[in-house]
């Protein structure tokens, strides 16, 4: 071979690794833009696990709901907070009534670091019922709970053991004598509402990816505030019922959260919305609504309904998702803990 023939093909060998290196480069490139644009921001999954600590950090397996709730009734007593089947009650009688201040003062002194929530409530003999401590009141009986379980997961017989040695200095404070359950019964309860709690704990995120170009901000504030939600302090706008609860939320897929004054000049190439079901009211009625919003929010937007994991969801995804709703309500309803009721508000806390 001649030197030209040589020179010629060490240049096309050169041209070829070169064109390979740019599209690699390109490659990488466009996955980075991707991820940074529509990577979830949120812990969780379509119909995932809410608290992430209940499932080990490595695992991207998509984790469908089951339902393997305790035996038992949950509901509430009435005229109470304090509930049998979420806390670990200690009732204390005194000698003579005592009055709400004087208690109120024990409780402050002996106060630790409690795991979970504590409540006390006073016995009140004109109503013969229990009712949260009043400065004026006088009480000759009271009782002390503590929550078993909540979205961190179940108290522990330390747990216990600290919430009880914490009740005893208030007795002695106001002297009083103290009855309380056993540990054993409570630790059993507690991992069962834990089980409870991660079987129906689950939170629904739909992302809306836009089709051509970014979306402007005062777009999606104009939209979102036309469908009844409000821009929160948090960066998301939320729809909220007549008492203050969240039903949904929408945010931004990007990094930059939503701000009152940043929505004049924001874009965006994707959109979340949640849905918290076990502490949303209204089961699935408002679950439809939900998905109403979604749909009238991609069609404004000409936006693509996709999962977190970028897979489209159609007619049919949705409404098996919304079988598994289904489900998962009635057996909240089966324990006496309806979606947004107040039990259910303590305990996915």
């Amino acid at each position: 071979m001649s030197e030209l023939q040589i020179g010629l093909l060490g240049i096309g060998a050169l041209v070829v690794v070169g064109v390979l290196i740019y599209n690699r480069l390109q490659e990488a490139r466009l996955r980075r833009q991707s991820e940074e644009v529509f990577g979830s921001r949120h812990d969780d999954v379509l119909l995932g696990a809410k608290e992430t600590a209940r499932r080990p950090a490595h695992s991207n397996e998509r984790i469908e709901p089951t339902l393997s709730a305790p035996p038992g009734e949950y509901a509430a007593t009435a005229g109470s907070t304090l509930n049998t089947g979420i806390d670990f009650i200690v009732t204390l009688d005194a000698q003579k009534a005592v009055s709400g201040e004087a208690i109120s003062t024990a409780i402050v002194d002996a106060l630790g670091g409690p795991a979970k929530a504590v409540g006390w409530e006073g016995y009140n003999r004109q109503t013969a019922s229990w009712e949260p401590l009043a400065a004026a009141g006088e009480y000759g009986r009271l009782r002390a709970g503590l929550q078993l379980a909540d979205r961190k997961g179940a108290v522990s017989q330390q747990n216990l053991s600290d919430f009880s040695a914490m009740v005893q200095a208030v007795a002695q404070a106001i002297g009083a004598s103290i009855t309380l359950e056993e540990s054993a019964e409570a630790l059993k309860r507690a991992q069962q509402l834990d089980a409870l709690c991660a079987d129906v704990d689950v939170q629904i995120g739909l992302n809306l990816v836009a089709r051509s170009g970014a979306i402007a901000g005062t777009r999606i504030r104009a939209l979102a505030e036309a469908h009844g939600l409000r821009l929160e302090e948090d960066g998301r706008f939320c729809r909220r019922d007549e008492s203050g609860l969240e039903l949904y939320s929408l945010c931004n897929s990007e990094p930059q959260a939503f701000s009152a004054e940043g929505m004049k000049t924001l874009t965006s190439r994707g959109l979340t919305l949640l849905f918290d079901v076990a502490r949303v009211p209204g089961g699935l009625a408002t679950f439809d609504r939900f998905i109403e919003f979604v749909h009238a929010l991609a069609d404004a937007l000409s936006a693509g309904i996709v999962d977190d994991n970028r897979q489209p969801l159609d007619d049919a995804g949705l409404r098996k998702i919304r079988d598994q709703l289904q489900a998962l309500y009635a057996g909240m309803e089966q324990q006496g803990i309806p979606a947004g009721s107040p039990l259910a508000l303590r305990l996915f806390s």
